[in-house]
């Protein structure tokens, strides 16, 4: 290789490495405006979400992590995890808080539980996962997490898990694909949500029934909850990040 080559590569090189640091520079990592825990960067249009890495150096899912101002946040995916996606979606309810009680419905291998821990820094989540394969990895990827307490357990029986869940539950989130995802939330919440307390509930369509409209489907899960008496604030679909997904939020 000639030395006029060498010397553009360098040059080139030289470049980009300066790009890549005004462009870490100009990330401005900034309070969400409504949800406690939660960080923002970008433009309205392009907002991203972060929250504040509870396990200093470790990931969970292979996410970005970024150092500003002296602390370690985590990029939060919208398209990894339905709770970021309803959280740029604008929900009308702060249901988020650093001391919350939260029973996790679905915890699969740990993406959102993560960050729910992030967020609930000084509270406890139980993460409740059928699948013996992901709660192994919910294990590992959560064991440095002490307000995360896995529990391998068949949402549909409630009453199954109450031995390991001791404290009163603020919130009850719930990823389940199951056919009947609202009588699971019902019965659940029934069970271990205070008077008073919230439900948000991810409601796959496809897994309830594949043939029907999504938007008939949506529909009649939401009468179910409202027949059991439960009120629905605010219903943000989410199809741009997850295909054939609303997600609910609910008060009892």
């Amino acid at each position: 290789m000639s030395l006029k080559i060498r010397v553009k590569l360098a040059e080139i090189v030289k470049i980009r490495k300066k790009r890549g640091n005004v462009e870490l520079n100009a990330i401005n990592i900034r309070n969400h405006p409504k949800f406690s825990n939660v960080y923002i960067s970008g433009t309205p249009q392009n907002l991203k979400l972060y929250t504040k890495n509870l396990v200093l150096g470790q990931k969970v899912y292979g996410e970005n992590l970024l150092s500003f101002k002296g602390e370690e946040f985590r990029e939060w995916d919208p398209y990894r995890s339905k709770l970021a996606a309803m959280i740029l979606d604008k929900p009308s309810l702060e249901f988020l808080s650093q001391d919350l009680k939260c029973l996790y419905l679905g915890a699969s291998s740990g993406t959102t539980i993560s960050h729910l821990s992030d967020i609930v820094c000084e509270g406890i989540i139980y993460g409740v996962e059928f699948a013996e394969r992901s709660m192994r990895q919910l294990i590992q990827n959560t064991d440095k997490r002490k307000n995360i307490v896995p529990i391998l357990g068949n949402a549909n029986f409630p009453e199954r898990y109450a031995n390991s869940i001791f404290t009163p539950i603020d919130l009850v989130y719930q990823d389940v694909a199951q056919p009947n995802q609202a009588q699971i939330a019902i019965e659940n919440c029934n069970y271990y949500l205070k008077n008073n307390g919230f439900l948000i509930l991810a409601i796959k369509s496809q897994s309830i029934d594949s043939v029907q409209k999504s938007e008939k489907t949506y529909t009649q899960e939401k009468k179910i909850l409202e027949n059991a008496g439960y009120k629905i604030i605010d219903s943000i679909n989410i199809h741009k990040y997850a295909a054939n997904h609303i997600i609910l939020t609910v008060q009892k």
